[in-house]
């Protein structure tokens, strides 16, 4: 499934089209004529974005296509001068049955572009924008015939005058004609466009889901001055607010957006984040939003004379499969934070860092929260596709994997950002089963490695290329002080760990096995060399959660345990740790024994901590633990899947994948009294509900197949249906 060889080929055999002098936003048609028909189907590409209209009836609601990839090579300037290095492209393309939308006799295909992640100014430019379509008619005696683009497509300056895909869009009505997708409506002063080049790179139909409107909110208004109003959403999400524009020509109605709000309930100035959507009445009321961008706030502003009509929730369209609930607010708002924020962050098919100020697939936040992803929604398509992204992201020819995939300009590590071309294809194998596993997933880590002993010294890992980022963990409370050599250093290890068990299981190399281990030994001794102090049993001076790091890749013995819990004391029960650390301590913490201590973490209100951010009434995750900058980033909701896999309990043996052999196998937390969940497995849904009292345990396990509940170092059969056990404490 993610290998090469089953991605789904297509190849045009038509012209690609552009607009010689390139608005903004470009109206483009067709005009044809059909006969009766017994089937049609579309394949297209518009580039940046794109919507289309037959006969003035849309033709999906998808949004924000084509799926943001590595379109094509391009020339990128860095600050050591060009960047050289050689990585693969392709681009996904759209295709719709449109049977119902055309009629017998004169049909205009229509479609609106904007620049999207290819064509906008303010990002690394691809290109102008261009389209290329065809539609295969097939008429009741199996006869076919074929509309494509070509130099009779007709196009003209689209209503979206000003564009940037974070920043928003103006929009002019002024001399907008609504009429313009309807063959009735003749259009002489149109402009024709014009062939051009085709482009170089990998045509690949999509099955990943596109974004859609999945929730429709109607706002509060919560001030009203006589000149604007201020509106609630109830939470903070992406999507796009829609007004009612009055029949004013020339009003200018300007909407702006926070995260944030002030005591007066006025948008806080700092949560703003530049987010506007600029709107220029015309002739005609019409009811307007932004087309080619989103928004993500919980707050905005409009004039107080302006209707707001509704709030339309969007994001890539996957299905919430899990359920969690417990008396626990903390604990609660975890899960429903993260839910939130991370829906927010899938557009345009990838996981993003934040829906606002940079929108770009982060190989760090993406590792960091697949398992957790994964747990709690039906995207398995979804991240075959991203899982390319990563792959197509790496230089072939020195092994290095970038940032952001599909890339981007940005910063990382060779560790927590890279080694995503190893952890996320193994997270998948881990949830979705054994036979996805390929050799093409080896074949890549390997050279990964390679990369990675090229810019290491001494067994640790301390480069990264020249003039770059080279970051360890991120994002910590105070001055980040945890070695980045030792954190990266770690996770060489721990990529290690994922392949070795990735390859006995499917993928037979006794040589490149054996290579690997003694690679790993090298690496562990020179982290226990440079960073372990045998007289504490502590790594790195235990700053930071550095214990948990190495306790994670079996280093360290009961004082490294002992001496990581010590750091989190009444006085402290609170986060050190940054958006990795976090992560591990939680993990390490429940296999480890100590799930009462990891329990108290998550669920404490201190400083640095869930419910201090909680507290603050946010109902998505920060970036940092300390509020500054993006209030929705999902990287520190990795915690997540452990309130399945652990708090829950629904696991399954460490040497397996796709949950082959069923274990509920629930951390003992007196302190969490009742709660329940629900995990959907790739053969049906768990469904776990706990409830410790100070005499006894009660568990009732809802299983699709036989399995083992573990608890209290007993082994109990689970057959399918419901399993219910009473423990006495």
């Amino acid at each position: 499934m993610i290998d090469r060889y089953t991605l789904k080929r297509f190849t045009f055999n038509n012209s690609w089209i552009e607009f010689p002098d390139n608005p903004v936003s470009v109206l483009a048609r067709k005009d044809f004529t059909a006969g009766k028909i017994k089937s049609a189907r579309l394949l297209v590409i518009g580039l940046g974005f794109f919507e289309g209209y037959i006969n003035g009836k849309k033709i999906s609601e998808d949004r924000f296509l084509p799926l943001n990839t590595d379109f094509h090579e391009r020339i990128l300037n860095r600050k050591n001068g060009v960047w050289e290095e050689k990585t693969e492209h392709r681009i996904y393309v759209s295709e719709y049955d449109v049977t119902g939308l055309i009629r017998e006799g004169e049909n205009s295909l229509c479609f609106m572009l904007g620049n999207g992640w290819y064509a906008c100014e303010h990002q690394e430019k691809f290109g102008n924008k261009r389209l290329i379509f065809e539609i295969i008619m097939t008429n009741s005696d199996g006869l076919r015939s074929k509309v494509a683009s070509d130099e009779d497509v007709i196009y003209s300056e689209g209503f979206i005058k000003e564009y940037d895909l974070t920043e928003g869009e103006t929009h002019d009505y002024s001399d907008y004609d609504d009429t313009w997708f309807f063959p009735e409506t003749k259009l002489p002063h149109w402009k024709n466009a014009v062939k051009c080049e085709p482009i170089k790179t990998e045509y690949d139909l999509s099955d990943c889901p596109a974004d859609r409107v999945t929730e429709v909110i109607y706002p509060e208004v919560i001030k009203d001055d006589g000149v604007n109003k201020i509106y609630d959403i109830g939470k903070n999400c992406s999507g796009n607010i829609v007004l009612r524009l009055p029949a004013d020509k020339g009003k200018r109605v300007e909407v702006t957006c926070s995260e944030e709000r002030l005591s007066d309930n006025s948008l806080d100035p700092e949560k703003i984040m530049d987010q506007k959507a600029v709107f220029i009445c015309g002739n005609k009321e019409i009811i307007a939003s932004q087309v080619f961008t989103w928004h993500a706030a919980r707050y905005f502003q409009v004039p107080s004379d302006i209707e707001v009509v509704r709030f339309d929730k969007i994001h890539t369209d996957v299905r919430v499969t899990s359920e969690f609930h417990s008396d626990n607010k903390v604990l609660q708002w975890i899960y429903d934070a993260f839910i939130n924020t991370q829906l927010s962050n899938m557009h345009s098919g990838i996981p993003s860092d934040c829906p606002h100020l940079e929108r770009r697939g982060y190989t760090g936040d993406g590792q960091l929260t697949a398992d957790a992803v994964m747990s709690t929604m039906d995207v398995k398509k979804f991240y075959t596709k991203w899982i390319r992204d990563i792959y197509d992201c790496q230089d072939e020819n020195t092994g290095h994997v970038q940032y952001t995939a599909p890339y981007t300009h940005s910063g990382g590590g060779p560790g927590g950002w890279g080694g995503a071309i190893v952890h996320v294809p193994y997270v998948f194998f881990k949830h979705y089963g054994l036979e996805h596993i390929t050799n093409e997933y080896c074949l890549r880590a390997e050279r990964y490695f390679q990369f990675l002993d090229a810019h290491s010294e001494n067994g640790l890992v301390v480069s990264d290329i020249p003039d770059e980022w080279c970051l360890g963990d991120w994002c910590t409370p105070t001055e980040i002080e945890i070695p980045a050599p030792f954190v990266n250093t770690y996770f060489y290890v721990k990529h290690i760990n994922e392949l070795l068990l990735a390859m006995r299981l499917s993928y037979s190399d006794d040589a490149l096995s054996l290579a690997l281990k003694e690679k790993k030994e090298r690496l562990i001794d020179a982290i226990m060399k440079n960073y372990y102090d045998p007289e504490t049993g502590d790594f790195a001076g235990n700053i930071q959660g550095a214990n948990a790091f190495a306790l994670d890749i079996g280093l360290g013995d009961n004082r490294t345990i002992d001496n990581m819990c010590a750091v989190y004391d009444e006085d402290h029960m609170y986060f050190n740790t940054g958006i990795f650390g976090t992560d591990i301590l939680i993990r390490v913490l429940f296999k480890n024994k100590r799930g009462e201590l990891a329990y108290k973490l998550l669920t404490s209100e201190g400083k640095y901590s869930f419910g201090n951010i909680m507290n603050q009434g946010a109902t998505t995750l920060w970036e940092y633990w300390t509020g500054k900058r993006s209030h929705s980033h999902p990287m520190f909701g990795a915690v997540t899947s452990y309130l399945f896999s652990y708090i829950l309990g629904i696991s399954q043996l460490e040497s397996l994948f796709g949950y082959e052999k069923l274990i509920i196998a629930p951390a003992y937390i007196g302190a969490l009294g009742k709660f329940s969940g629900k995990m959907e497995l790739p053969y049906g849904a768990v469904r776990v509900s706990i409830e410790y009292t100070e005499k006894e345990s009660r568990f009732e396990i809802h299983s699709p197949v036989d399995g083992i509940f573990r608890y209290d170092g007993m082994d109990y059969s689970i057959t399918p249906g419901i399993n219910r056990f009473v423990i006495e404490v």
